[in-house]
């Protein structure tokens, strides 16, 4: 592995001599590994993955596109701090952003950012307030980008009808023994569905408008200072055209979830309510004027369809045999259907306490 990323690496206009390197293993879906070199900057490679993303060439590029619509946005800073602020991509020897390999496999380098921490569970309501705020200016600067400009990797990413059309192909096609072990969960996501397609109907009736999103939010995908301080988004893989509403949901979903999404412990699963609080006001505190009356209204049911989607999503791969996901045993997609519905109920034991916020 060592010489065929080394070789691979080499293949970008790096700067550095390729020394070693270790996996990155917070994604669900690509390869990702930190380059170590002899001399700074270090790098991130990442090779996508061909059967998740069809179209790795246009997802590449989206994420160029959008890294350089940042850059702009900061032109101001000097370059070892717009470098802290935006994810930069390395152009490759031929002079594209990726480099394609004799198996067909796509890759990207980008500039590793020193100094810099990720968190696989919220520890603090510092760190809720800076995801918030993260986020928000995120969302803030690219308002404006021509969401036209983007290729449409994943269509109705995060549309509940599409993922529900999904699951019940999954149910009608899987085995005996996966449904019946299945059995509560399924009852569940059929239970749920109607209260959970009201940004589906916010979308057709054109209440609220698309825009640049990230559309993986998680909390593991916002780096950090070593003081606390949010840095930028990463893992800008999924950026469509979308809802700021699914930027918002998914990342209440993990940093307000007590435990991560891949615990067994489902009995101890809880809703942070002081970490959705400061959240909340650090996103709405970089958004200010760049939100409509109307979005806001949308926020609260999107912290409960944000989990659900992804419960449905665990479930339905489940249930399809852990095709899609990284999956460690068997199980685990089930477990994580499990963790994000018993989020959900939480969420709505909670849901007044919720909006009752959004009024004050």
């Amino acid at each position: 592995m060592n010489h065929k990323l080394k070789h691979i690496f080499n293949q970008f206009q790096v700067v550095a001599k390729f020394m070693d390197f270790c996996e990155l293993n917070s994604g669900h879906i690509n390869d990702t590994y930190f380059i170590q070199t002899a001399q700074k900057p270090n790098y991130v490679l990442q090779k996508i993955n061909g059967t998740v993303f069809k179209n790795a060439k246009q997802l590449i590029s989206n994420k160029v596109l959008v890294s350089k619509y940042l850059q702009e946005k900061n032109v101001h800073l000097p370059l070892h701090k717009l470098q802290k602020k935006v994810l930069c991509f390395v152009v490759s020897k031929r002079g594209s952003y990726f480099y394609k390999d004799t198996l067909g496999d796509y890759w990207n380098l980008s500039i590793f950012i020193e100094n810099s921490i990720t968190y696989e569970r919220t520890p603090n309501s510092k760190i809720a307030f800076e995801a918030g705020k993260a986020t928000g200016e995120f969302l803030a600067l690219t308002k404006d980008f021509d969401v036209k400009k983007l290729n449409d990797i994943l269509p109705n990413f995060h549309s509940v009808n599409k993922r529900f059309l999904e699951f019940k192909d999954a149910l009608d096609n899987t085995t005996v023994e996966r449904k019946k072990q299945a059995k509560k969960l399924i009852a569940f996501a059929n239970f749920h569905l109607e209260e959970m397609l009201e940004l589906d109907h916010a979308i057709r009736d054109k209440i609220v408008p698309l825009r640049l999103t990230h559309n993986d939010t998680k909390i593991s995908n916002i780096l950090f200072s070593k003081n606390q301080k949010s840095l930028c988004m990463i893992d800008t893989d999924t950026v469509m055209k979308g809802l700021l509403h699914f930027d918002y949901g998914d990342a209440i979903r993990t940093i307000c979830n007590t435990l991560d999404e891949d615990s067994l412990e489902i009995n101890k699963i809880e809703f942070n309510e002081e970490y959705f609080k400061k959240y909340t006001r650090g996103f709405l505190q970089e958004l200010k004027e760049n939100i409509t009356l109307e979005e806001l209204k949308y926020l609260p049911v999107s912290i409960k369809i944000m989990p659900f989607i992804m419960g449905l999503r665990f479930l339905t791969d489940f249930l399809n045999g852990n095709v899609y996901y990284k999956t460690a045993y068997k199980f685990h997609n089930f477990n994580r259907s499990q963790n994000q519905f018993t989020l959900v109920e939480k969420i709505k034991e909670k849901y007044s306490t919720i909006e009752s916020f959004f009024k004050t």
